[in-house]
């Protein structure tokens, strides 16, 4: 198998797993199936997460420490999650789009690269002012749209419309993020017409392979 239907097998994989995951995760907090299952279930984001960190840190020994220390607390505190799991599901929904929303605005502050203009330097190298200025007004764009995001999760799930919260978490989040890179593809081909366009996908590869590296810093 060649490297593009390699790719686009793994991306299939991962559409079919996150609509389970999307689907299992709804049943979870609205149809009260077992609580184990959601505890579980709860526990699937944060731990993608915790793994990512733990291949590239530099401290291995550090990272397996934090991992035991971790496992012993979730043993220890299993049935206060069976019981609130949910409140895990929320706190990662809105707690990822406050984070989101920070790491966005505070690039737009004084002696900062908004961060699309480092995502346009990532795949071009340099970019016209005309462009900086535009990826200035789509970095404000983006931190609307988390921060909108964060505070519609929290006026769902606080004001105890749970079944709409947990199908806008599962269900519309994704194809709102969609939307929203469609959107900006799109904008952008009005704004700037004779500016090179390497796909929708592009900004988000170079980012990818920007993080990889170890570049975590703060543009300025």
């Amino acid at each position: 198998m060649t490297a593009a239907p390699r790719t686009r097998a793994w991306v299939a994989l991962g559409v079919v797993l996150s609509l389970a995951f999307a689907i299992l995760a709804h049943a979870a907090i609205v149809e009260h199936v077992p609580r184990s299952i959601g505890a579980a279930l709860s526990l699937v984001p944060l731990g993608i997460v915790v793994l990512l960190m733990a291949r590239r840190s530099r401290h291995p020994l550090v990272a397996a420490a934090i991992g035991v220390t971790a496992a012993a607390a979730l043993w220890a505190g299993w049935g206060e999650l069976e019981r609130h799991f949910a409140d895990v599901f929320f706190v990662e929904h809105a707690g990822m789009n406050l984070l989101l929303a920070v790491v966005f605005g505070r690039t737009l502050a004084p002696g900062h690269e908004p961060i699309c203009a480092l995502f346009a330097r990532l795949v071009h190298g340099s970019i016209p002012p005309e462009v900086e200025r535009y990826a200035r007004g789509i970095t404000i764009a983006w931190t609307i749209y988390f921060a909108a995001m964060f505070a519609l999760s929290c006026a769902l799930y606080l004001g105890g419309a749970r079944e709409a919260w947990s199908f806008l978490a599962n269900f519309l989040t994704a194809p709102l993020l969609v939307a929203m890179f469609v959107g900006e593809y799109f904008v952008r081909y009005r704004v700037l017409p004779h500016w090179e366009r390497p796909g929708i996908l592009g900004a988000v590869r170079a980012f990818s392979q920007h993080m990889a590296q170890g570049h975590t810093g703060t543009p300025r």
